[in-house]
């Protein structure tokens, strides 16, 4: 296991460098981003490959550019045949999980023409079929557009099977809770990649507006 360490990526949805701690935000909302930030690598100059989430998304996924997957907008489904980072770690012997938003199941209803090699397909409110998960075969609760199933304080997504998972709490510490329940499941014979994919700090809710925890709007009124 020492030279395969287990791997969790946590990915926050169109948060703004400056609104972390480690980088001179001086409110102190991003506590456990700056301990992780002290404890590890810090990247003072890094950019996004692509403007756009569901792009941006499959280059994160893929390693190649969006002009090389077909995914150069939104509402592009990605290949089922990509060679993702699940499908290369599970090959190298990894348990490969997702929770959150997808975004890369969906194509069709566009004023583009479809690319070439793509089925109109729309999962943007159903479950996410098993072809279309990018290699995370062993461990699936997301959506494919998450905002379209949930707002900030409920809603629902949908497990390996297709069936819904609800919930009636913060968006974020739902999908914190599902993070925490799959990482005391591991038995430590296989190492693993977890990718958990959070839509906030994005404000894609039924509020249309950025929203924290209970109680945070009153904590920072000032």
């Amino acid at each position: 296991m020492a030279d395969r360490p287990n791997i969790i990526v946590f990915f926050t949805d169109q948060q703004r460098w400056d609104s972390c701690g480690c980088y001179g935000q001086y409110l102190p909302t991003t506590p456990n981003l700056d301990r992780m930030a002290a404890d590890g690598v810090r990247f003072d100059r890094a950019f996004t490959c692509q403007p756009v989430c569901g792009p941006a998304r499959a280059v994160l996924q893929t390693g190649r550019y969006a002009t090389e997957t077909g995914c150069y907008v939104n509402n592009i489904a990605l290949r089922t045949d990509e060679d993702t980072i699940a499908r290369r770690l599970r090959a190298a012997g990894y348990e490969a999980g997702y929770i959150g938003k997808w975004h890369l199941a969906s194509t069709g209803d566009r004023w583009l023409e479809m690319p070439p090699g793509r089925e109109v397909v729309n999962h943007r409110e159903r479950p996410v079929p098993p072809a279309y998960r990018g290699g995370y075969d062993d461990f699936w609760v997301a959506a494919d557009v998450l905002e379209f199933t949930s707002h900030g304080f409920g809603g629902h997504l949908f497990d390996a099977e297709g069936n819904k998972v609800e919930f009636a709490k913060y968006r974020v510490e739902f999908l914190t809770d599902l993070a925490v329940d799959y990482l005391r499941t591991r038995r430590g014979d296989r190492p693993f990649f977890l990718f958990l994919s959070y839509l906030e700090p994005h404000h894609q809710n039924n509020h249309n507006r950025f929203e924290g925890p209970e109680g945070s709007k009153q904590r920072w009124a000032d």
